[in-house]
């Protein structure tokens, strides 16, 4: 509902719950028969429009349409919708088929940032990237009137397994590219322009990036990149052979690098994190996600990777590795924290945007190819959806998690998930539009505020006037003589009532 003010559109009162898709496993790409019922009547919507009464005048009607801007979602979620498969070696929706992409040993790592730099840049020909010069010319940009000739090469099929395809899903050709299917959004007559369909969410991508870069610094090892296999791919790429594997005796030996912190440095960052305290509602207490022995950080949510990239990462790692690795860092986590900022300036996102290539290529210098997954690339593409979007809170998946959450709240029979859900969304819908009519009764709507201060009675002394509420237990502190004497000070010095004596 962004015709609402910015400040009231990502609440949950404002958000409507127009399809639930009902199984326990999703659809996948075969989500479009669930969605033809919303099609249809967006298509009624956009087309004919509908009688709608007018608030503001109340005896006055007008004809309402509404389109569908774009969707907010998850990466795997938007390869469903959108159709354009989120794997293999053409996994960014973005680049298309001129994703920057290589396989190492167990996956496809998404490296080879330097086409995207100009191309006189002497970058192209070192050789510290992969071992060898960038020879591949620079992605292309990829209009709405190119991807409509793509689409036109998919072939339409029968959703699901079907007997024509010998009981599977059909294989797409090499000419459909990543093409699954032709989305359904497609259908709305207004949906082949619009250059910005499906929005990368901001939310995911950063907590990824922070899990890639804690565990790799922490030497995480359920979560590190940095792994044998990667130190394996350097072998056969023939770079830093200082980081090489090597036996010693019967022993693999696995050099030190310097992207990750020794053990003294690993204890010293996790007590750095367990000491930080935040205002109230600023964040979550995250001394509870530092292991007990100092080693690693343990269930961070999305929320918690926001607040790390963005205020704790670029001071907490300063003087635990080089300044080189340390510089980089801390411009990835500018650039996230400039990103998320509640007015953006489209200068300020076109010079991120040549920044990033050149920050994304520092980071290929410093870590394995193997740390360079789908999510790391898509780093690249987010101040262009800025500039198009606008501020990513409209456009991140923080509103639509908590909303899933509440959503998830109303069941009661874990057999009928999907009837508990709608009969409680249409509880609340009707407490929520009464609870407008409700002056004398505390609502969501009228309450006070969590830390409302209020009115406080006025002391008798100036000194001893209190502006906010205190709360907690209640102690008792025993002053020693040198703190009563500060505070006789501070009081002698700031009581206007005594300055008639004092004369």
């Amino acid at each position: 509902m962004y015709n609402l003010p910015p400040w009231i559109c990502m609440k949950a009162e404002y958000l409507m719950l127009s399809l639930l898709i009902p199984g326990p496993q999703s659809p996948g790409k075969d989500m479009d028969v669930f969605l033809r019922p919303l099609i249809d009547e967006l298509k009624e919507l956009w087309v004919h429009g509908l009688d709608t009464r007018d608030a503001a005048s109340r005896n006055s009607v007008f004809r309402m349409r509404a389109a569908l801007l774009w969707t907010v979602n998850d990466f795997p979620a938007r390869s469903s919708l959108s159709g354009w498969s989120g794997q293999g070696y053409r996994a960014c929706p973005t680049c298309n088929e001129d994703t920057p992409s290589m396989r190492v040993i167990g996956k496809t790592a998404y490296f080879g940032h330097r086409r995207f730099l100009p191309t006189n840049h002497h970058w192209w020909s070192n050789l510290q990237f992969d071992g060898r010069t960038e020879r591949k010319r620079p992605p292309r940009r990829f209009s709405t009137t190119d991807i409509l000739e793509q689409l036109r090469r998919v072939k339409t099929g029968i959703p699901g397994k079907h007997p024509s395809y010998g009981g599977v899903k059909r294989k797409r050709g090499d000419d459909e590219l990543n093409w699954r299917k032709k989305s359904i959004f497609y259908e709305l007559p207004y949906w082949a322009t619009i250059e910005l369909k499906h929005n990368l969410d901001v939310m995911h991508i950063e907590k990824n990036v922070c899990d890639s870069l804690l565990g790799t610094l922490l030497a995480d090892p359920h979560k590190s990149k940095d792994t044998d296999n990667a130190r394996r791919d350097l072998v056969k790429l023939g770079i830093r052979h200082e980081l090489h594997l090597f036996e010693d005796g019967n022993k693999l030996m696995k050099p030190a690098a310097d992207y990750t912190f020794s053990d003294a440095n690993r204890r010293k960052f996790c007590r750095f994190i367990r000491s930080v305290k935040f205002p109230d509602g600023f964040a979550s207490n995250l001394s509870k996600n530092v292991a007990h022995n100092d080693s690693r950080l343990l269930g961070l949510k999305s929320h918690d990777c926001h607040v790390i990239m963005q205020r704790l990462l670029p001071v907490g790692c300063r003087s635990l590795v080089n300044k080189n690795i340390w510089s980089t860092i801390v411009e990835l986590c500018t650039f996230f924290k400039q990103l998320c900022a509640s007015t953006v300036n489209v200068s300020d996102m076109v010079e991120a945007q040549n920044q990033l290539v050149l920050i994304l290529c520092k980071l290929e210098r410093i870590f394995p190819p193997a740390f360079f997954d789908i999510m790391i690339h898509l780093v690249l593409h987010l101040p262009e959806e800025a500039i198009l979007g606008g501020p990513v809170h409209m456009r991140w998946m923080y509103p639509f998690e908590r909303y899933l959450k509440r959503l998830k709240d109303y069941v009661r029979n874990a057999a009928k998930p999907e009837g508990s859900i709608a009969e409680g969304y249409v509880v609340d819908e009707a407490l929520t539009f009464c609870s407008r009519y409700f002056d004398d009764v505390e609502t969501r709507f009228n309450r006070p505020d969590r830390n409302d201060d209020g009115i406080h009675p006025t002391r008798q002394l100036s000194v001893f006037e209190s502006q906010c509420k205190p709360f907690g237990k209640q102690s008792y502190v025993e002053l020693d003589n040198n703190d009563r004497d500060k505070a006789e000070f501070y009081i002698l010095n700031n009581y206007p009532e005594l300055e008639p004596y004092l004369k």
